[in-house]
């Protein structure tokens, strides 16, 4: 992230971009699906899903 010019949080469209980037997986490149799972007892957890890694 230090290599990369980090654009200001005051501009709309920098901060559209770099969201609509997403995060790819360390191990394998593809894009990470984020998920919101409900345990049973009602708990929430967000998950990121991808090669199983």
């Amino acid at each position: 992230m230090a290599a990369e010019k980090i654009k200001s949080k005051t501009d709309v469209t920098a901060r559209a971009e770099n969201k609509g980037k997403g995060q790819n997986c360390r191990y394998c490149g593809n894009k990470i699906e984020v998920v919101l799972a409900v345990s049973p007892t009602g708990k929430k957890k967000i998950r990121r899903i991808c090669c199983g890694e």
